[in-house]
């Protein structure tokens, strides 16, 4: 009787366990508006977007993984422009306007970069840290989310971006 009443605790225990390994299930979900300053001198917003699938990378200057990423989604950028895709970069927490279109200028960012704020953050659940990288449809829904800098992530972005194009 022993015996069962411990291999009942285990098969607990390991139930229990395997409940926290789930992997988060990303929900697709409306992207939240925004309209922020572009480091270009105008404002990009959602709504302006209508139509092209959007990746938006939220990232600072400070942040060793976005700035390890820089050289991938340039050339993401190049391959996808001609697409009906838009790279959007929306810079957080990394100082001044002039601070950051001087760093943009320097490491030759080819793609628009966004002034982002606690608001926008905010709203895009993105307060996991950076970067954080959301795939938007031409109808505004937030297809994927990455939060980090994973390996395939370029492979992923491109596969989920595809399929954005290929059902509009």
């Amino acid at each position: 009787m022993r015996g069962g009443g411990i291999a009942a605790l285990i098969a607990l225990v390991v139930a229990a366990g395997l409940g926290g390994c789930k992997s988060p299930v990303a929900t697709v979900r409306a992207a939240p508006s925004f309209d922020l300053p572009d480091l270009a001198g105008g404002n990009v917003s959602l709504a302006a977007l209508k139509g092209k699938v959007v990746v938006l990378d939220f990232w600072a200057t400070w942040c060793g993984p976005c700035l390890k990423e820089l050289p991938d989604y340039a050339e993401f950028w190049r391959k996808n422009q001609g697409k009906g895709v838009e790279v959007i970069g929306v810079v957080f927490e990394s100082g001044e306007p002039q601070e950051i279109q001087d760093f943009v200028r320097e490491n030759r960012i080819p793609y628009r970069q966004l002034l982002g704020d606690d608001k926008m953050q905010e709203a895009f659940q993105a307060n996991q840290g950076f970067p954080t990288t959301f795939v938007i449809d031409g109808q505004g829904i937030i297809r994927t989310t990455i939060l980090g800098s994973t390996p395939h992530k370029f492979e992923r972005l491109q596969q989920t971006v595809d399929a954005a194009l290929a059902a509009h």
